[in-house]
């Protein structure tokens, strides 16, 4: 597209705002959008993707440009020459050349290059070895988009028909995910029809597979634990056809009043909330549930895709004080699940040691569980959408039973 001095002038405030004021760039792609209506879609399309993209590679574009990371226009130019775009006769633009930050790339360490903070790109190395590279850059390529059709309402091929009459493209995933969908317009889908009627919510193809692997049935008591926004727990009713009792719990109010709103619109009647105040509100539920799905807080490693500047903001502190906090959130919260009942481990990290060796440090205190079943989906590896982990526990019968 033409290079529009107005865009990138805006391009380069939402840049400031995220290397300089440490904003999150959701909410600030969100903000210049939505003061911006006169932006025409493929205005929107390069300013949502070049910023997403300066973020992710700030590092590498930064040490190419030999200048700090809050530099905006040689980084920027940077970025231009690599995809091989046009350059604006401007006088913020340096005497660069493709071939000099090529050359100059080869010198680059491992985590230069991959653009990863050192001490992540060491701990991604010390725990996936040579599959770390891999997962380290596709975790750097744009996302996929994906829909879960809600088979309360509507079944994907119905969601195919419907979503086209209104312009917007989708196709089935693969056979094992039946009601996932990919779909290009996103902008266009949360004014949809389908999508306001609550016919379909927008949910990772990954994603999409942790609340099957609870093998819920209609009528069970099943509760997750961590429901923060509730993607799963809508996942769950559906699953369980409406039928039965699904609790869904948090530490915040303000997502679990974002679920009932989703539940509303997704005729999930079923689902009911509650906030946890404290270690009471576990221990009084505790044996009460066939089923329980955990989804811990965690680095949020496996969605840098839709979150990449999370890895500028992450620090070593904070992963071993959310690997303390799982540790901590399994065995409490693992008491709800009745025996012969089940319990689903899960993250959306790509770090074993938030993930199997978790799993394996439980296992290891808590005789009366046995694993059943893992999932690990690591992107660029096994896998084309987030990465996820999960495991599925099996609480055993007691002596009596």
């Amino acid at each position: 597209m033409t290079v529009d001095r107005q865009l990138i002038s805006t391009l380069h405030t939402a840049f400031n705002s995220i290397t300089q004021q440490s904003l999150y760039a959701d909410k600030v792609i969100q903000h210049h959008i939505h003061d911006n209506p006169q932006w025409r879609r493929e205005d929107k399309g390069y300013f949502v993707t070049t910023l997403y993209d300066l973020v992710r590679y700030v590092r590498k574009l930064a040490y190419l440009s030999d200048v700090s990371e809050q530099e905006f226009w040689p980084i920027w130019q940077a970025y231009q020459l690599l995809n091989g775009e046009h350059i604006p006769d401007w006088p913020e633009m340096r005497n660069l050349s493709k071939s000099d930050l090529q050359e100059r790339l080869e010198n680059a360490s491992q985590a230069i290059q991959l653009s990863y903070p050192d001490w992540l790109d060491t701990l991604g190395d010390s725990q996936l070895g040579h599959l770390w590279p891999v997962v380290a850059e596709a975790l750097n390529r744009a996302p996929g988009y994906y829909l879960r059709a809600n088979t309360l309402k509507s079944s994907a091929q119905s969601l195919v028909s419907k979503l086209a009459k209104e312009q917007i493209s989708s196709e089935p995933v693969s056979p094992e995910l039946p009601d996932a969908l990919s779909i290009q317009a996103v902008d266009k889908l949360f004014k949809s029809t389908a999508f306001q009627s609550g016919e379909c919510e927008m949910q990772d193809a990954g994603s999409q597979q942790i609340a099957p692997l609870l093998d819920v049935a209609p009528g069970m008591k099943v509760v997750d634990a961590c429901a923060g926004a509730g993607g799963k727990s809508l996942h769950l009713a559906a699953l369980m056809k409406n039928k039965g009792r699904l609790l869904s719990m948090d530490i915040h109010q303000h997502k679990l009043d974002n679920l009932k709103k989703r539940a509303k619109r997704a005729g999930c009647h079923m689902i009911e909330t509650r906030l946890i105040k404290n270690n009471k509100t576990i221990k009084r539920l505790k044996d009460k549930f066939d089923r329980v799905l955990l989804d811990v807080p965690c680095s949020g490693t496996g969605v840098l895709r839709r979150n990449p500047d999370s890895k500028w903001h992450l620090t070593e502190r904070n992963v071993d004080e959310l690997i303390a906090l799982q540790a901590d959130l399994l065995q409490r919260y693992s008491q709800m699940c009745r025996p012969g009942g089940k319990l689903v481990y899960a993250t959306c990290s790509v770090l074993p040691v938030e993930n199997q060796q978790q799993v394996a440090q439980f296992l290891d205190v808590n005789p009366g569980w046995t694993l059943q079943q893992e999932l690990s989906l690591l992107p660029g590896v096994n896998s084309e959408f987030d990465g996820f982990y999960g495991a599925v526990l099996c609480r055993n019968q007691s002596p009596k039973d």
